[in-house]
């Protein structure tokens, strides 16, 4: 179906008045989709797009729908992977985890490239994962898997990652996947944090319908406290385990060292608050190489304090303190003390503003307050807010949706946003909630900030011919034509001009695009186009 899609103007200083930033709601739990599943739980934890659709990864911990909370039914109150088609579409449930599964505590969009002998894939196959654990209080084992998206029927294929034992809870949380490929053996793995169990890696494997083969050993482990994170810099994997931050030495007997440690701030590391979280790429503003942006929340007087590490040119970071989250929110809050703040569930958010065309990065949080009068939630700010750092390390707090009223609906803790995956909206998703071991039935939500911005000219969109991916995208992107190849196709500027011309040389073509500024851009095929994000 053709579409009028407005080609965006970002030159807001010009246009300012004419621009405006409108709050909401895009989800609201406890209802029901098209096929009578629910749609409840305690928090949304990730926001993804995906070849032009939205998905929500939404857990039901401390939701009386669970039966271990109160529920009478096992067979809804578990975790699921909700869809949204379009913006004026209702959320639909895409995948139900199963019995026992509380929570799909990773969703992430990944790209493999290579096949297990590390040979170049024909063609990239860029695929949604999910990943969680699930408990047999009758056999008392636990169980850890994987599961990706077939994009063709639209349903979800299993891989086992590692079984074990109780206890469960942190030694198998499941906190994040990054692939990486090693550098000396030019082999490409998918890695996994996975608890107090360690770091799981696997292969692809284009025959198995849930895409992975996992070694069911840990390659590293076991570790005192679960990682938070696990990121790729510098060509290297990094992950981190409480006060520090591993780094892996690859090749045919990879092993990992310390990196950089936190220990020497004498804190106590509570292992259900973690230490070193959110663990974020960025680019090196002191020099070459790529820097680490993270929260350090190490127990329950945690102020939320952001460091990022530089690399030392000899091995290992330079720590360089950016802010504390609880004096700002103390600022953003007048009157208040905030003596707990806890954020970087996920990574930091990279995005461009469409109104300064800043790039920014986005860390959602949650913040104990007392005093100035301000509504709560059993102690925690009853609003939703978020740390925005700009491009020059500066940083300023926003709250999602507006000053929350003493009556509104408790938001507590943004975990988790995504630019909109629809050409045809100029928008930002967040979602969260966090229970706190409080219960928190049907808690979980969904805002999104519309940016209404000055038109200034008009492409003609159809998007059944070709689909980009991903997007937003750093360095590569790829065009996934449905017609046929040797088409000619244009990136174009929001100015107009033609920054890229070339032709299609397969059915998915990918490119380079690591040259291009920040900002948004257009693929346009014969009269048709999509918009895209370049970030850093």
């Amino acid at each position: 179906m053709i579409k009028q899609i407005l080609f965006l103007m970002l030159f807001a200083s010009f246009y300012g008045g004419l621009n405006a930033q409108v709050w909401s709601k895009s989800f609201t739990a406890g209802g029901y989709d098209s096929n009578k599943k629910l749609l409840g739980g305690s928090e949304v934890l990730q926001l993804i797009g995906h070849k032009d659709m939205l998905f929500a990864s939404v857990g039901y911990w401390e939701d009386a729908n669970n039966i271990w909370y109160g529920g009478s039914n096992r067979n809804i109150g578990w975790g699921q992977i909700n869809r949204l088609d379009n913006p004026l579409a209702n959320w639909q449930e895409d995948f139900f985890l199963g019995s026992s599964y509380l929570r799909p505590e990773v969703l992430k969009q990944i790209i493999f490239t290579k096949d297990p002998s590390g040979n170049a894939l024909s063609s990239p196959d860029t695929v949604l994962i999910c990943a969680g654990y699930s408990s047999n209080f009758v056999t008392r084992s636990v169980i850890v898997k994987s599961f990706v998206r077939n994009d063709v029927n639209g349903s979800w294929g299993e891989s086992q990652i590692v079984q074990g034992s109780f206890p469960a809870g942190e030694n198998y949380s499941i906190r994040d996947i990054e692939i990486h490929v090693d550098q000396q053996t030019g082999l490409e793995y998918v890695f996994a944090t996975v608890g107090t169990q360690g770091i799981y890696k696997g292969k692809y494997n284009a025959s198995n319908p849930g895409k992975i083969d996992w070694i069911s050993t840990a390659e590293f482990g076991p570790l005192d406290i679960r990682p938070l994170g696990i990121e790729v810099a510098n060509g290297a994997l990094h992950f981190s385990s409480g006060s520090k931050l591993y780094r892996r030495i690859d090749g045919i007997s990879p092993n990992y060292v310390i990196d950089h440690d936190f220990s020497d701030l004498g804190a106590k590391i509570n292992s259900a608050v973690g230490g070193i979280r959110g663990l974020t790429k960025i680019d090196n503003p002191s020099g070459i190489n790529d820097a680490l942006l993270l929260m350090w929340c190490p127990n329950g007087q945690s102020q939320g304090i952001i460091y990022r590490l530089e690399p030392a040119g000899v091995g290992g970071f330079n720590r360089i303190y950016e802010t504390e989250l609880a004096s700002l929110i103390e600022g953003f809050l007048p009157g208040s003390i905030a003596s707990y703040v806890l954020g970087g569930y996920n990574e930091f958010y990279n995005y461009i503003d469409p109104l300064s065309s800043d790039t920014f990065h986005l860390v959602g949080f949650e913040a104990n307050i007392s005093g100035g009068g301000h509504p709560t939630w059993n102690g925690y700010y009853k609003g939703a807010l978020f740390a925005k750092r700009s491009s020059n390390g500066l940083y300023s707090i926003e709250e999602i949706n507006g000053t929350i009223d003493i009556n509104g609906e408790s938001l507590v803790a943004n975990r988790c946003y995504v630019s909109s995956p629809f050409s045809d909206e100029n928008a930002l998703y967040f979602g969260g909630f966090d229970p706190n071991g409080k219960t928190a039935t049907n808690k979980a939500w969904v805002y999104k900030k519309d940016y209404q911005l000055n038109a200034v000219n008009e492409f003609t969109e159809n998007e059944s011919n070709f689909v980009i991916y991903p997007n937003p995208a750093s360095n590569q992107l790829f065009i996934e034509s449905k017609t046929q190849v040797g088409q000619a196709f244009s990136i174009i500027n929001l100015l107009g001009e033609t920054i890229i011309s070339a032709q299609l040389n397969g059915q998915i073509e990918a490119l380079d695009i690591s040259s291009l500024p920040p900002n948004i851009y257009f693929i346009r095929i014969d009269n048709e186009s999509i918009k895209f994000v370049k970030t850093e």
